[in-house]
């Protein structure tokens, strides 16, 4: 019976020091920030045909064709990371599928946003406005939800108090948005360096859509300060989450990447004389692009922190 005992506690002590490996890792935050730049470069390319901004309709290929791409990578991100690749076919059984499962569908979304975008790349080659506008509103009520659910996802994680809060899916779209327009200027750059001069984008346009990403810097940033008084002001759990992991172990993604690169020192090139500055707004869109990443680092990584390795 002692024997028994001892063995027990024995195994006990085992499990409870068990090493558990990071359920999400790098291959999730670049999936996060890849579905969010296409959204964001998506809802764009939308200006010109579903909200009739004619000046934006010449951007509206290149705006598409590049969320089509980065959404493209997805997949291949997912189910490399399952482990056993085979896995993700049961999410789109009908067995296996279930209606109260954010990432059931997640799945659906995953795979009909693309869709969508491709049928609206094709009416706006054939220049139909009226299917054009129609499969574009749908894409883009696909291309929001499809990154408001990466939000719910992180979101619904009581045990990661750094992830459950409601606010996960406005700060997951409303980097998007940001990263997306960011991403969008640098592609359009480099496109007008190579195309003829008939075909170039008004350097006007891309102006407009920095002050566009300025608004969405501003609008994350507040998000970002009511994030910092839940987990300064909180319970034990949070202010430990803040201090060990926030300004701890994840402080360069956090602290310098997202918030001082990513947004404070953009947002002074796009408030300053500046952003009339053809290399200052490159600047400033390269530096919310890869701060927004920032944010998907900490947010997948550092929500688990606490739970796999401390």
């Amino acid at each position: 019976m002692g024997y028994a005992l001892t063995t027990m506690a024995e195994s006990s002590v085992v499990i409870a020091n068990a090493f558990h490996h990071v359920a999400w890792g790098t291959p999730i935050s670049v999936y996060f920030w890849l579905v969010g730049a296409s959204a964001g470069s998506f809802v764009i390319s939308s200006f010109g045909w579903v909200f009739g901004i004619k000046r934006y309709k010449p951007l509206a290929m290149t705006a598409s064709l590049q969320a089509i791409v980065l959404l493209l990578i997805v997949p291949i991100l997912l189910i490399w990371d399952l482990g056993k690749p085979v896995r993700f076919i049961y999410l789109m059984l009908p067995g296996y599928w279930h209606s109260t499962g954010p990432m059931a569908w997640g799945s659906l979304l995953i795979f009909s946003y693309p869709i969508s975008m491709i049928v609206y790349v094709w009416f706006v080659m054939k220049n139909d406005l009226f299917w054009a506008k129609t499969t574009g509103i749908i894409a883009i009520v696909l291309a929001i939800s499809t990154h408001w659910y990466t939000g719910v996802v992180m979101e619904l994680n009581p045990g990661r108090f750094i992830n459950h809060t409601a606010l996960a899916p406005l700060l997951f779209l409303t980097g998007a948005f940001i990263s997306g327009i960011g991403l969008l200027i640098l592609i359009l750059w480099v496109q007008n360096m190579i195309v003829a001069v008939k075909k170039r984008i008004d350097w006007s346009l891309m102006e407009e859509m920095a002050q566009y990403m300025m608004y969405g810097i501003v609008f994350d940033c507040f998000l970002l300060f009511l994030e910092f008084m839940q987990t300064f002001y909180g319970n034990q759990h949070e202010l430990e989450g803040h201090e060990t992991v926030l300004m701890g172990i994840f402080r360069f993604p956090y602290l310098w990447l997202e918030l001082v690169i990513g947004l404070i020192i953009p947002f002074f090139i796009l408030v300053s004389p500046l952003k009339r500055n053809k290399y200052g707004i490159i600047l400033a869109s390269f530096l919310v692009a890869i701060g927004v990443y920032g944010m998907r680092v900490w947010w997948v990584m550092g929500g688990q922190y606490m739970q796999t390795f401390f």
